[in-house]
């Protein structure tokens, strides 16, 4: 049995040492601390955004006049780096330049067009009538050269 626990203990160990590793008396004494401002800015980073802050009258708002216990909760309030007074004339008509679009993404949309070939006969069925939940064409092209508009589609290029 005991050669049993001998073929089931673990090889010798060889070349443990790191050859790189030294101890710690034989470093340098003199350690570099730096900080992060220290380092030379990078162009790609990132702006710093700027706290503004719009007001539509010049009278102190809440918590502006010192001496008051509102003035007080807000002395650890960040600081604005500018602050606007908007008029209310100015505001409207900032706000009509912020509406949405009248159409998605600002772009027109694009019409539907039908075009009919002369193959096709009155006993066929029509793709328009097999498909009811598609939208309606808003042009059809019929195969003898005229045009059928159809009404409602409100959708102009």
């Amino acid at each position: 049995m005991s050669s049993r626990r001998d073929s089931l203990s673990p090889p010798e160990r060889s070349d443990t040492k790191d050859p790189g590793a030294r101890e710690l008396d034989l470093s340098e004494s003199d350690d570099h601390f730096s900080d992060a401002q220290s380092a030379p800015q990078s162009p790609s980073a990132s702006p710093i955004p700027k706290l503004r802050v719009e007001k539509t009258s010049n009278e102190p708002s809440y918590g502006e006049v010192p001496g008051t216990e509102a003035y007080k909760m807000r002395q650890e309030d960040a600081e604005p780096d500018e602050i606007a007074v908007v008029t209310e004339e100015l505001k409207t008509g900032e706000e009509e330049k912020d509406e949405a679009p009248p159409t998605p993404g600002g772009r027109p949309i694009p019409r539907t067009v039908v075009e009919e070939t002369s193959g096709n006969s009155e006993a066929q069925s029509h793709p328009e009538k097999k498909y009811t939940a598609d939208a309606p064409p808003d042009l059809i092209l019929k195969a003898d050269g005229s045009e059928e508009e159809q009404e409602g589609s409100g959708t102009k290029m």
